[in-house]
């Protein structure tokens, strides 16, 4: 037992929210705390919708000295973010704009050019499933209609390496969120060169990788003397895809059933090795590459970015309800709900998400909107799990809810009840706990997957729930 106190940072970026959070180990206890949190939205510029990389780059820095100023000393810091998106820097490492927003058509206009072969080869040479937002699709749609953009690209950086360059002045990447563009090869832990070569990418304008656990580099001097902070913190390479961090928070055993939720629905199960078969590939699963050398072998669905559109948009008709008015009108009114597909395309950037689910369960009472997104979201999680398990050949009798979604209550249960499954809910801040614990190895080199879950486990509160 490690009995000596240490303090870490995980900055938590979503779709959402960035947010800084500080653990603190202490007799293989971890305790964490929100340090800050700040709104983070796309910013659309004429056409195309942008991530202010720079006001989040400087909402961290804040972060990190009010985290420093609470303890007075900071042994590591780690990075979490959304995946897919990246920075594009040119021959001097000037960033050349904001990253583009994945909610763009520019994937969707690329993907749908390919033919169905050429999306089955991506699949077979990387075992990532197709999807019109992953980097691939998206740098072939820059190149096609930011050519003055693209011509210019010396070096490309996903979301989490682009912050971790601005802190320590260190390009790289890591595994996880390396698979999230469809260039990484799952099976050989490399960037696929057959990709590279099919659409004329070179080697060099993606980062190195980096294992899990290794220092990525140190706090830069100037923004050490910017914060008054006189040590230059280790900034930790770690699943830097937070799906990948929030499955490292799963509080069982190793190859277990998880659900992240949040924004996204990741339905899925850790694996020791990729699934790329046929019925894999008809599935929809991808095989995302996980914490060290585990597979998260998944499916990316709607998750609450329905629910918080529902309550954005309900708040400009004036009807001002709570989480908790949310999900008690759902409930109550759960009798008439009616199944609807959660995933359905209108839904993915419809500025009226209200107005869309009307016309697809032809009603447009607030209360039966809400009852039937949440029936439908237990729905999709059921269908999910079922296919996971056909799949795989594994029979499961827990699911694990980790992530924001999990204070969700009424949805847990409604989980439960459709799958059959016992549910058990918790931790809550599963990406920024992963994160940590996974800085936690380059300071105690004898941690292991299997140590990190018992402390997850007996750090953190947990809520079970049993089909009713």
């Amino acid at each position: 037992m490690d009995n000596k106190k240490t303090y870490h940072v995980a900055f938590d970026c979503g779709n959402s929210s960035f947010r800084v959070l500080l653990g603190t180990f202490e007799n293989d206890n971890l305790v964490v705390d929100v340090i800050d949190q700040i709104s983070n939205d796309p910013i659309r510029v004429n056409e195309y919708l942008y991530w202010d990389i720079l006001r989040i780059f400087d909402g961290l820095k804040k972060g990190l000295k009010k985290a420093y100023d609470k303890v007075g000393r900071i042994d590591t810091v780690g990075i979490t973010t959304w995946g897919i998106d990246f920075g594009i820097f040119s021959e001097n490492d000037l960033l050349m704009s904001n990253p583009l927003c994945y909610r763009n058509t520019l994937g969707v206009d690329s993907f749908n050019n390919h033919s169905e072969e050429q999306k089955h080869e991506n699949w077979d040479n990387t075992g990532i499933q197709n999807h019109p937002m992953n980097s691939l699709y998206q740098m072939e749609g820059i190149r096609k209609n930011m050519p003055e953009v693209w011509d210019q690209a010396d070096s490309i950086l996903f979301i989490p390496d682009l912050l971790n360059y601005l802190f320590t002045g260190n390009k790289s990447t890591e595994r996880t969120i390396a698979s999230t563009s469809q260039l990484f090869d799952v099976r050989e832990n490399a960037y696929s060169e057959k990709m590279l070569e099919k659409y004329n990418l070179s080697a060099d304008l993606l980062p190195k990788i980096m294992d899990h656990g290794e220092p990525v580099g140190l706090l830069k001097e100037e923004i050490c003397t910017e914060l008054n902070i006189p040590d230059r913190i280790p900034f930790i390479c770690t699943p830097s895809h937070d799906t990948a961090s929030a499955v490292v928070a799963v509080p069982g055993p190793e190859n277990q059933l998880f659900l992240s939720s949040g924004t996204w629905s990741l339905i899925g199960v850790e694996l020791d090795s990729p699934v790329i078969t046929e019925e894999s590939y008809k599935s929809g699963f991808t095989n995302e590459a996980g914490a060290f050398n585990s597979i998260t072998y998944l499916k990316n669905a709607t998750g609450l970015y329905l629910l918080q559109q529902i309550k954005k948009n309900l708040e400009k008709k004036s009807y001002n309800l709570s989480w908790e008015d949310m999900m008690n009108l759902a409930f109550e009114n759960e009798g008439e709900a009616v199944v609807y597909d959660t995933n359905a395309e209108i839904l993915f950037s419809a500025d009226d998400v209200v107005g869309e689910i009307s016309k697809l369960i032809d009603s447009s009472k607030p209360e039966v909107i809400l009852s039937s997104t949440y029936k439908s979201l237990a729905e999709c999680y059921r269908v999910n799990i079922e296919k996971i398990f056909n799949v795989t050949g594994k029979k499961l009798s827990t699911l694990y809810i980790i992530g924001g979604g999990s204070r969700d209550r009424y949805l847990s249960q409604l989980t439960a009840n459709a799958t059959g499954l016992k549910v058990i809910a918790g931790p809550i801040e599963a990406a920024s706990i992963g994160n940590i614990c996974i800085q936690k190895c380059f300071t105690n080199k004898d941690w292991t997957m299997e140590k990190i879950r018992t402390v997850v486990k007996n750090s953190f509160e947990l809520t079970e729930y049993k089909p009713l």
